[in-house]
């Protein structure tokens, strides 16, 4: 009787705690658990399953024929899994996808292999993205198809930012630089890669280095971007400010006279101290015989000057001005008076004028010389008189 009771009291005790509220809360989170953890097990034996070999080496041979991979790109391509090994795609995925690239692009096979070599991931983006992503980026920057095929081409990393990720470079970049539509297409056609850069990271710190070390207004700085987006690229410690420091010591130029040579031409940043501005700075000054004082004031009249090559241009083109004059002297005072005598083609404009003026007699002085060197096609007549030929040239040269 005893043990009918102890186990009575005991089967009653169970029954009750097995439905108190408490007790079924938490074998509800048990099961719930156990349902999770179940099912992230299961998920994870889905993903890892192993894939049909025969899928693999069908899209190993498809990146190899078609594509024109390499064995070690292809090994590349195996071990990346950031959108899906592109490898386990199901056959036919990979042909699809190109071909509805090479259709949206209009590419040819040469452009679509050199895409897709560049960043194999985007094989592994759906069609519905792509499209949207490409859409963005056309409309966005007034592409036309063959502006949007280029742009492509030369930077198929664009294909793989998100269009959230890309929009917000371009309204921070549109804001900072004061630009509408047009003026920010142009821009990004100009030099895409600013798009790679990161903002906070990159292009933010240094426009606002620059403006600094320049003095330069809103205005100004986005002058200077929108002429050479590329120096965007350059680091401030190891080169932009330490050519305008060099700069502004070998020309003895005050900060205002620095930045307004910069703004006249910017490519200067593109341009090695050791290997391009210094030995030219230092030809320009022997071979004209030119003061400090005189070399600063020919380098600010015309930047560009800088970015002549010696050999190719400036002694050969000198030496065109003294066989032309038959005086090194008032050849040497032609070019400082007329720095950008250096910028214009032997072969293209000054031989075949000085041949033209000999061969109706012509003296070759100073004057004939400028008429060469800086008449427009339109104004250049060879079959003028002499006296008719003076006359024009006293009129616009001030009788130099």
């Amino acid at each position: 009787m005893i043990m009918l009771l102890h186990s009575l009291f005991f089967s009653t005790l169970g029954y009750a705690v097995a439905f108190h509220p408490y007790y079924h809360r938490q074998q509800q989170a048990v099961n719930t658990l156990y349902q999770q953890d179940y099912n992230q097990r299961r998920l994870v034996q889905l993903f890892y399953a192993p894939t049909d070999p025969s899928i693999i080496e069908h899209n190993r041979q498809y990146l190899s024929n078609t594509l024109g991979f390499s064995r070690e790109k292809l090994e590349t391509v195996a071990i990346e899994s950031r959108r899906g090994n592109i490898l386990t795609r199901e056959i036919g995925i990979l042909d699809e996808r190109v071909e509805w690239l090479k259709n949206r692009l209009i590419l040819n096979d040469n452009q679509i292999k050199k895409i897709i070599q560049s960043q194999p991931n985007i094989l592994g983006m759906k069609d519905d993205r792509l499209e949207s992503k490409i859409d963005h980026l056309q409309d966005r920057l007034l592409l036309d198809d063959n502006s949007l095929r280029r742009l492509i081409i030369g930077n198929p990393t664009l294909l793989i930012f998100s269009t959230d990720n890309i929009e917000h470079k371009l309204v921070w970049l549109q804001e900072r630089f004061i630009l509408d539509q047009e003026g920010l297409a142009k821009i990004i056609k100009r030099w895409p890669n600013i798009l790679q850069l990161s903002i906070g990271d990159n292009v933010e710190p240094t426009l606002d280095w620059l403006q600094h070390r320049l003095s330069l207004t809103n205005e100004h700085l986005s002058k200077v971007i929108q002429n050479r987006p590329g120096i965007l690229s350059l680091s401030i410690v190891d080169n932009m400010a330490p050519k305008l420091d060099w700069l502004q010591q070998r020309l003895s130029l005050s900060d205002e006279e620095l930045s307004k040579m910069i703004q006249r031409y910017t490519a200067l940043f593109n341009y090695s101290i050791e290997n391009n501005l210094e030995p030219k700075i230092d030809w320009i000054q022997d071979r004209l015989s030119l003061t400090d004082e005189q070399l600063t004031k020919m380098i600010q009249h015309l930047p560009a000057l800088l970015g002549y090559d010696i050999h190719n241009n400036l002694e050969p083109t000198l030496n065109f001005y003294i066989n032309a004059l038959g005086d090194e002297s008032k050849a040497i005072s032609f070019v400082i008076k007329n720095p950008s005598s250096f910028g214009f083609s032997l072969e293209k404009r000054l031989k075949p004028r000085l041949e033209e003026a000999q061969s109706i007699g012509m003296k070759t002085d100073y004057t004939c010389l400028y008429h060469i060197v800086f008449y427009t096609d339109d104004k250049w007549d060879v079959k003028n008189t002499s006296d008719e030929w003076n006359r024009k040239v006293a009129k616009v040269t001030g009788n130099v």
